[in-house]
């Protein structure tokens, strides 16, 4: 089947697709929304614009896609494959994309509040300026991602892997970082006031600069950060590591 002959079927009516192959398909400026494509493959699609509102693309594979300025509204997007898809831009409020593997993908100024990413994985992933206010990070691999700018407030990142991520000027005010491990992150001008990192890896940690004002840092392990300039007032450092390798008291 062909891009032309679903677009037919759907305005048909039909919605169920599943398993069908549109690869490197012209699917740009489509409405699409409450269709089924699981399992189904966009690999290397051009979906510029494409409207995929509430759709269901359950392990479907939209790797190298573009799909940026999309609007992918609660759509179900859970256990795809997404390796270096471009979703600049694209609305991805309320999106499920837990266990989805968007590995080198673009999400420039993406819309991701309140998205379920609970364990994706978004290694060497572009994010800056991206929105993920309220989102569910839990257990996501953010090696190397690009968060410069970002809005993370509120988002909850319990045990996420953000090693060697670029957190510069990024918003994670009250977002939940317990045991999350932000080694040799780069987290510089960073709003970190009132989250929680408790138990956290910020071992060798840039954080220049950083607001961690009523933060809680309890257990965590500040060994060899750069905490120059950075706001500690009323932050609980209660058996935390301290970057001298003492623990706090």
């Amino acid at each position: 089947m062909d891009a032309e002959e679903l677009l037919r079927r759907y305005a048909a009516g039909e919605r169920v697709f599943h398993k069908v192959d549109l690869s490197g398909a012209n699917m740009s400026r489509t409405n699409l929304r409450d269709i089924d494509l699981s399992q189904a493959s966009l690999k290397g699609a051009s979906a510029i614009g494409l409207t995929l509102y509430r759709a269901t693309l359950y392990q479907a594979d939209i790797s190298q896609a573009n799909l940026s300025q999309a609007n992918l509204m609660s759509a179900n997007f859970g256990e795809c494959e997404a390796v270096g898809a471009n979703l600049s831009g694209a609305i991805l409020r309320s999106v499920l994309l837990s266990g989805a593997d968007l590995t080198g993908a673009s999400l420039r100024g993406a819309d991701m509040r309140d998205a379920n990413l609970q364990r994706a994985i978004l290694i060497q992933v572009y994010a800056v300026n991206a929105n993920l206010q309220g989102a569910n990070l839990t257990e996501v691999k953010l090696c190397e991602i690009n968060l410069s700018k970002a809005n993370l407030t509120d988002a909850n990142l319990t045990q996420a892997d953000l090693s060697h991520a670029n957190l510069t000027q990024a918003n994670l005010s009250w977002a939940n970082l317990t045991e999350a491990n932000l080694e040799k992150a780069d987290l510089k001008g960073a709003d970190l006031s009132g989250a929680n990192l408790s138990c956290a890896n910020l071992h060798q940690a840039d954080l220049s600069g950083v607001s961690l004002k009523g933060a809680n840092l309890r257990g965590a392990n500040l060994h060899q950060a750069s905490l120059r300039g950075t706001n500690l007032n009323e932050a609980n450092l209660r058996e935390a590591m301290m970057p001298d390798g003492t623990i706090s008291e």
